[in-house]
């Protein structure tokens, strides 16, 4: 009864914190992020707007959207982007493109928190607001950093989250691979968002990989239909990685910043070590997959809705798939941490949740005092987001093997 009892699931044990706490961490938050800034929200709102809205004028206007008109800030989309948006330019009035992109990614990144908490984690403990509160409250405020910056990654993200509700819920995930299919071919990177119905549903290899081959030879249409386009496109990348140091605070970002090629490029280092890290994750979680469908308790924790180690295992799915994008930003990690603070209650069976949450935001904010980088402020959140991964993944390694384990003995015991 003990071993039980401490394996019981927080969403079981943990009660919701009370409102009124909430509501005053939300204000004591909001007073926090604006003494961090000094005050400067003006300059900081909306930051990738003016590129997107800029690029597609120019687009429009038949010249070059990839120029230094933004630098040090690059346009790193691909023609595919220009075309669309150049095709729903024309359908709005002359001047609302950028209002009903900016209306619609508030929307979507206020709607990620809820939807992963309602459909995804499925914590007791997990309210709408406290979703909210824990979202926007992570670590550096990572969540209001990504609002503030506006960047669509937020949107499709939220896009592909709720097509792959229908695949959570009845295993149908035509819309999902759309979702993806639709992202990747903006940023090649969410490919990796492939990994939550391979990791979180049976017989998907062949549509994935599927999925997958559509993209590559999307990209490889571009190509051949917008050359210039495309061409333009590949010195953006080369401008913002080589000129800009745009690496993102992933892995591949800190290695190539503190261990620098001194020539063009950024060198092997990088590539190896972010490589061999995310190779590393993969043989993990897929093996721990194997091993949870083999000891029978993947059907059982999918089939029970209110078994939160199911949603402890769909948020080291999705902390995979952002530790596994090379170029991690604020508006990426912001997920991972929300899918990380499920793995701390659940590992530690603490009801003290606005504790918690300040116990890990607080060393975040003395990142600009130690580490002299500010593009690698972030360096803390993939640490972090490291630790936790590890700590999740013994959790439900024990799990399973507990579960083997009182299988055996109820079968000698029969």
């Amino acid at each position: 009864m003990y071993v039980r009892s401490v394996l019981e699931t927080s969403s079981e044990t943990v009660a919701r914190p009370r409102l009124r706490w909430v509501l005053l961490a939300f204000v004591v938050a909001a007073l926090g992020f604006w003494r961090t800034y000094h005050g400067g929200i003006g300059g900081m709102w909306a930051e990738d707007l003016p590129i997107y809205v800029g690029a597609v004028r120019d687009f429009l206007s038949d010249r070059n959207p990839y120029n230094l008109s933004h630098a040090p800030m690059f346009f790193f989309y691909p023609p595919f982007f220009l075309e669309l948006t150049g095709v729903l330019s024309r359908l709005v009035p002359n001047g609302w493109g950028g209002r009903l992109y900016e209306l619609l990614d508030i929307v979507a990144i206020f709607a990620l928190p809820l939807v992963l908490a309602r459909y995804f984690f499925r914590q007791r403990w997990l309210g709408p607001l406290f979703a909210l509160l824990v979202f926007f409250v992570s670590p550096r405020f990572t969540g209001v950093l990504a609002l503030f910056g506006l960047n669509i990654a937020s949107t499709l993200y939220c896009l592909a989250f709720v097509a792959a509700v229908p695949g959570l819920k009845r295993n149908r995930w035509e819309w999902f691979y759309l979702a993806v299919i639709f992202a990747a071919l903006i940023k090649i990177t969410f490919l990796a968002l492939l990994l939550l119905s391979l990791l979180a549903a049976r017989r998907q290899w062949l549509r994935s990989v599927t999925c997958a081959a559509v993209v590559v030879l999307a990209n490889l249409g571009e190509r051949e239909l917008w050359p210039q386009l495309y061409s333009g496109y590949q010195w953006s990348l080369q401008q913002g990685i080589l000129l800009n140091h745009s690496y993102g605070y992933g892995l591949f970002g800190i290695v190539a910043t503190y261990f620098p090629s001194g020539g063009k490029g950024v060198g092997l280092p990088p590539y190896l070590v972010s490589g061999l890290i995310s190779a590393t994750l993969l043989l993990l979680m897929f093996t721990l997959r194997w091993q949870m469908e083999r000891g029978g308790v993947f059907a059982e924790w999918k089939d029970n809705a209110q078994d939160g180690r199911w949603g402890l295992w769909l948020a080291l799915v999705l902390m995979t798939i952002i530790l596994v994008n090379p170029r991690q930003m604020q508006y990426d990690v912001d997920i991972a941490l929300f899918a990380g603070f499920v793995v701390w209650i659940t590992v530690l069976r603490t009801s003290r949740l606005l504790l918690l949450l300040i116990v890990l935001f607080v060393p975040s904010i003395f990142a600009r005092w130690i580490i002299a980088k500010p593009a690698m402020y972030g360096m803390y959140d993939t640490f972090l987001l490291l630790i936790t991964f590890g700590l999740g993944f013994v959790w439900v390694r024990r799990e399973v093997e507990r579960n083997r384990q009182k299988s055996s003995t109820s079968m000698v015991n029969g």
